[in-house]
């Protein structure tokens, strides 16, 4: 490390905690840490330790021998932050300033560096930590940046006008009211069929504490072995096409907030990815997507398992003029006859950001209620109906839908009940 960046470490820690302490950062906990990590790291000399797969065990939890490949929570969190520090440095001044370049993991200090740096421009006295560029190649490159910016400024300007001129209502229609708009994180996590299909095949449950801790086939000795081979190939990287759909809707209706929306496969979480006051939008029953049981005390309509059926129902636990205690569906996947699906908008326990659950009794329920969740105009028409307005102010609401399927698709869907839940208190 420079000498001068050594002698300024007790400034550049004090700045450190203006960052943690700022807007940009103070949404995210996780962010926060992970950044505080590195810098405290760095400081000391040991930038080796900060490989991937290092982070990912001492801030995440996850095994030594973990799969960086599947698990890309240190790369989603790194990219995260980056992000912030550039919304940062945006904004303030500041004679210090940290940087995390884009396949790094070692923060950058530079001292001296004014407002201006955020252009490319230094004050004469900075001082890199890294092998920067200098003179006129430098400038070179800072002029092709700052060009760049300049068209990604102009064309994202442009699809943020183009996307308010096709979807007015988008700012102003709950649930999106409530997402893409105070420029935290929005976490799209995609069901697991796979957990699924192994619960299809042993007559089993996979409860939360279980799949959290990645023990998805209890005694999986006691099976015999060509089941255990079969189940081998479940590892939970597959994605139901419907949440790709789903996924994509979503997108198309940030606009030019899409960039704030990342996907994750279920089985790549672990409990502390939703300590964080990031949204989340989560896809699937508890079935294919365990991590929704966190949210259910919150919910009307819970996903319940029925042991004769062996697969799940929904149940009512505030039973209202009209409804019925329990709604058993006569489909599963691909077949004909009908499911059920909710979409209902809670909070995230002791964390301030909001959760959408959109899921269903099979494939089809789940997308028929993300079809039904972004169109605007018939789902802000759904919640007029049952007294609560689009355009008010945010407020936590559950919907429970009946799906008729036939072969695989979705063929009519009906609002059955729409209730309206207490409000989560923020922390």
């Amino acid at each position: 490390m420079p000498p001068e960046i050594a002698a300024a470490a007790p400034a550049i820690l004090q700045h450190l905690q203006q960052l943690e302490d700022s807007p940009a950062f103070k949404g995210s906990k996780r962010s926060q840490q992970f950044l505080r990590h590195i810098v405290e790291k760095a400081l000391a000399g040991q930038d080796a330790e900060l490989k991937e797969r290092n982070l990912g065990v001492e801030l995440f939890g996850r095994s030594p021998t973990y799969d960086t490949g599947d698990d890309a929570i240190v790369r989603v969190t790194a990219s995260d932050v980056r992000r912030r520090l550039h919304q940062y440095y945006s904004s303030a001044s500041s004679p210090y300033r940290i940087e995390l370049l884009a396949g790094s993991y070692t923060p950058e200090f530079r001292i001296g560096v004014d407002h201006d740096a955020q252009t490319g421009s230094r004050s004469a006295d900075a001082a890199p930590s890294g092998a920067a560029k200098r003179n006129g190649r430098w400038r070179v490159v800072v002029l092709m940046v700052a060009a760049l910016a300049a068209v990604s400024i102009a064309a994202g300007w442009f699809w943020s006008r183009q996307r308010a001129l096709d979807n007015p209502a988008f700012g102003n229609t709950l649930p999106w009211s409530v997402f893409f708009h105070n420029g935290r994180p929005v976490q799209l996590v995609l069901a697991d069929p796979d957990a699924s299909a192994i619960q299809e095949l042993t007559g089993s449950r996979i409860l939360l504490p279980d799949y959290a801790n990645r023990r998805f086939v209890p005694n999986q000795e006691s099976y015999p072995p060509d089941l255990q081979r079969a189940l081998t190939f479940f590892r939970g990287v597959n994605v139901p096409a419907v949440d790709v759909d789903i996924a994509l809707a979503i997108s198309r209706l940030a606009g030019a907030n899409a960039s704030l929306l990342k996907a994750h496969p279920s089985r790549s979480l672990q409990l502390s990815a939703f300590r964080t006051d990031d949204d989340f939008i989560l896809l699937g029953s508890s079935r294919s997507n365990p991590w929704s049981t966190l949210f259910q005390e919150q919910l009307d309509f819970e996903f319940a398992y029925d042991p004769q059926l062996n697969w799940e129902i929904i149940r009512n636990k505030r039973v209202q003029s009209g409804e019925l205690s329990r709604y058993v569906p006569t489909a599963r996947g691909w077949d004909t006859g009908h499911a059920f699906a909710i979409v209902a908008l809670v909070g995230n326990p002791n964390q301030a950001g909001n959760v959408l659950l959109i899921a269903g009794t099979n494939a089809e329920g789940t997308e028929a209620a993300g079809q039904f969740v972004t169109n605007l105009t018939q789902f802000a028409q759904t919640l007029r109906n049952h007294g609560i307005d689009p355009a008010g102010a945010p407020c936590r609401f559950e919907i429970l839908l009946q799906v008729r399927t036939m072969a695989g698709s979705a063929s009519k869907l009906e609002v059955v009940a729409c209730h309206r839940l207490p409000d989560h208190p923020t922390p």
